[in-house]
């Protein structure tokens, strides 16, 4: 069936009063009609500084509402949207909407034109840029965007995908000339001492703009009409086309109507391999793109696999936050209300966490939590969010699902395949499945062309040759501070090489680091590259300290300066205020091309940042990380000295945060020595309380010194103590009738320098989760894989060698 798309008499007559001129609506109706026939999107930017933008953006919309309320039964007949979504949705996102905000001035002026027009059959959500999570897993016909002061990348990458294919994009922004030079707010919280918002770039906007004008189904008129970019011709008719059907297997072990909600093969792909679930238990990982419809497919692919257990069903769901779970839970319910059951939802701050009917049961917890339930299915959305120790936490389990999105806004890349699927074929086999099609809108969307390239999404680092890896092992590299300028401005291929590293070496990236490496005054970009030219591995640096007294002193009392991340640290941790005066290089992020791991390039990039260090007069260099075994041992072997180690796990990937730094002054030696000293000394008693659950293997690496010597800490012991420890490691007393005596020589070995008794790692792994971190000794047979006889036989045995080592130093 073709659709005329052509605003009404009543439309054109109200426009024609408003003095919207007919150019306009023209192409306003092309845009729908290309984005009905096509299953795309199309965006109309308006460009303005007035409230006259907000009021044109609501006549566009508001007409472009009441046609697609009059094919929206057509659209559900094709498939092209749910039979349950009967009303037209819209949302509105803006900075803010308080009473006397501009914000909140624009969304009215939207509105007094928008419900003229739309209709009833219409439903609006105005939502600021804080409350986006909200939209998580929702979806919306038509979308207003105010960027007209306030935005985030991770806004408009979170935003533009909520809307479907036969939708329109209304883009609210300042006029180009202006909107190049201006300052956001997001710029705003990027000046941090001693910089001023005179020092932050405006690159990102730029990028933006030309983006903008680049790509294809994007149109931009002026809010007084004036059409700057538009469609090659004018277009009013829509062939609109049914959704490509699906093949439902003959024989299905999930009820049918389950299997009649998929949308395209690879969601029945989905179904289908739940379904092996059911008799052989086993793991299943599913990776793909953006917006396949991936949590979708998998909370039908729940509730099918809860029914044909037929029983009582307990099912835990994890992700790295509540929000990455939303659609999964929103299409868990609807598979049951169609197969006629009436669910109880619990909701916490609007999102679901719990969802529950006959015998079945899903319920969310952190991803440190869910491995410790019992269910009958464990669910990991956006795996490669979640520290790799707690994934392995969940291989054991009968029956595992692994999701994760490749590219787009959680993109994840080659890390979740290097650091976690490599180890997992070792342990057990798996199904892997990989979607394709998008599920929101047709394949070829010219506006997930736009965002992927305009937010980087879905850049990869260079293709490596033999040529290219002789170069590497004879280490023919250079080390380069790009221009960022010319990077930005000229969209250099450098650029997507570059960022493409962090997304395929990194668990997870976030939009907004593009635009942090654009603007912000202290960040900036180090490489290090072939002889070709060719990047291969990447440094993010944020220049720290340098700053002034008065903030020093406020620093005291609890005020955190933006950007000044180990400057804050040394001084309200360890009460190093002069620390705070020296200046030095954070490595934000520092990342090797994945195909050229472990082959000491990394290590190489910070040798070279270091004389670039030294050169320009610095004081330091550090950085903060997710402490893994790898990443400590990484820092500890080049040199640099742990100072901080977090309280907490990080919510979003279960890791610990470690702090490291390296001297180049003698006064930053002096300060630094004395901050790892104290950490060393901190860290022999949180290992018995606050960090009870750290991996001994990191804690292991936590301990280690550049500086070789002893921490000054003495140890005393009463004679009795040294008596029982002789009785001990005679034979005579038990460990648990000893511990006080043992501990403190324990303390000694770990806050020992360079000439302290040799013990092999398991030997190094014991002391630390038996002696500082208590656990039992059944916990401890488990970590070594031995019988609890042979563990305690083999404490008392290394506890006998450092008391004879110990014995003569010990007040």
């Amino acid at each position: 069936m073709t659709v005329k798309v052509r605003f009404d008499k009543e439309v054109r007559d109200y426009a024609k009063s408003e003095k919207v001129k007919d150019q306009v609506l023209r192409l306003t109706e092309t845009a729908l009609a290309q984005a009905l026939e096509k299953f795309h999107r199309r965006m109309i930017l308006i460009e303005g500084d007035t409230l006259r933008k907000a009021e044109l953006a609501g006549i566009l919309a508001g007409a472009s509402a009441k046609v697609l309320s009059e094919v929206i039964e057509e659209l559900k007949e094709k498939r092209l949207r749910d039979e349950s979504e009967d009303r037209i949705e819209v949302l509105y996102a803006t900075d803010a909407l308080g009473e006397e905000t501009f914000g909140r001035k624009r969304y009215e002026a939207f509105r007094k034109h928008f419900d003229v027009l739309a209709g009833s059959n219409v439903e609006v959500k105005a939502v600021t840029f804080k409350h986006t999570r909200d939209i998580l897993g929702r979806t919306y016909d038509l979308l207003v965007l105010d960027m007209s002061y306030d935005y985030s990348p991770n806004d408009l990458g979170r935003i533009i995908e909520t809307v479907r294919g036969g939708g329109l994009i209304f883009i609210l922004a300042h006029p180009f000339e202006k909107w190049k030079n201006m300052w956001t707010g997001f710029h705003k919280s990027l000046v941090t001492p001693p910089y001023t918002i005179d020092d932050v770039k405006k690159r990102f906007n730029r990028r933006l703009i030309r983006k903008f004008t680049e790509h294809e189904g994007i149109y931009i008129i002026t809010e007084n009409g004036k059409l700057r970019k538009k469609p090659k011709r004018n277009k009013t008719q829509a062939k609109i086309k049914a959704r490509k059907g699906v093949e439902i297997p003959e024989e299905t072990i999930f009820p049918r109507e389950l299997y009649e909600m998929a949308l395209t093969g690879g969601q029945v792909e989905v179904l289908k391999a739940f379904e092996e679930l059911v008799e052989n238990k086993g793991m299943v990982v599913l990776t793909a793109d953006r917006g396949r419809g991936k949590s979708v497919s998998v909370g039908i692919a729940a509730i099918g696999l809860a029914l044909a257990l037929k029983k009582r069903t307990r099912i835990v769901v994890t992700a790295p936050e509540p929000e990455n779970v939303q659609a999964l839970f929103r299409f868990a319910k609807r598979a049951l209300e169609r197969l006629g059951f009436k669910p109880h939802v619990v909701e916490e701050k609007g999102l679901i966490k719990e969802l529950y009917a006959r015998k079945i049961g899903l319920r969310y917890y952190p991803p440190t939590e869910g491995y410790r339930k019992n269910a009958d299915l464990y669910i990991l959305d956006e795996a490669a969010g979640i520290h790799v120790p707690i994934l392995h936490r969940y291989l054991s389990k009968p029956r595992v699902v692994y999701s994760s999105t490749i590219h787009g806004y959680e993109g994840a890349g080659r890390g979740f395949s290097v650091k976690f699927l490599k180890r997992a074929r070792e342990k057990r086999q798996f199904k892997e499945l990989h979607m394709d099609e998008p599920i929101r809108y047709a394949e070829g969307d010219p506006i997930e062309k736009w965002l992927f390239d305009v937010l980087l999404l879905d850049a990869e680092p260079v293709e490596l040759t033999e040529e290219d890896f002789e170069l590497i092992k004879d280490k023919e590299v250079y080390f380069e501070e790009p221009d960022l300028d010319d990077w930005f401005e000229n969209d250099r291929e450098d650029l997507r090489n570059f960022v493409g590293i962090y997304i395929l070496a990194h668990y997870r990236n976030r939009p907004s680091d593009v635009a942090l490496l654009a603007d912000a005054p202290h960040h900036e970009a180090r490489v290090l590259r072939l002889k070709n030219g060719k990047i291969v591995t990447a440094i993010q640096i944020a220049k720290e300290g340098g700053i002034p007294k008065k903030v020093i002193d406020k620093m005291l009392k609890g005020y955190k300066p933006r950007g000044n991340i180990i400057p804050d640290m040394m001084v309200k941790h360890h009460l190093l205020k002069e620390f705070a005066r020296l200046k030095g290089y954070r490595i934000v992020r520092i990342a090797t091309h994945p195909d050229a791991m472990d082959m000491g390039l990394g290590s190489r990039a910070l040798e070279l940042l270091e004389k670039e260090a030294r050169e320009k007069g610095l004081d330091w260099i550090g950085s903060g990380f997710g402490a893994s075994e790898e990443l400590v041992r990484f820092w500890v072997r080049n040199g640099f000295a742990v100072v901080h180690l977090s309280p907490a796990r990080n919510p979003v990937s279960g890791e610990f945060t470690a702090i490291v730094l390296k001297p180049i002054s003698e006064k930053a030696k002096k300060l630094i020595r004395q901050a790892n000293d104290e950490f060393r000394i901190r860290l022999t008693e949180w290992l018995g309380d606050t960090h009870r659950d750290l991996e001994p293997e990191i804690a292991r690496w936590l301990f280690e010194t550049p500086f070789g010597e002893a921490v000054e800490y003495p140890i005393h012991l009463t004679a009795i103590q040294k008596k029982r420890l002789d009785a001990f490691t005679g034979k005579v007393l038990t460990y648990d009738t000893v511990v006080d005596a043992v501990k403190p020589i324990v303390k000694l070995y770990f806050l020992d320098g360079w000439m302290k008794p040799y013990l092999d790692e398991r030997q190094i792994r014991l002391l630390i989760y038996r002696v500082l971190q208590a656990h039992s000794w059944e916990e401890t047979a488990k970590l070594i894989d031995r019988t609890e006889t042979f563990t305690m036989i083999e404490v008392r045995d290394i506890i006998r060698g450092l008391w004879y080592y110990y014995k003569r130093i010990v007040l």
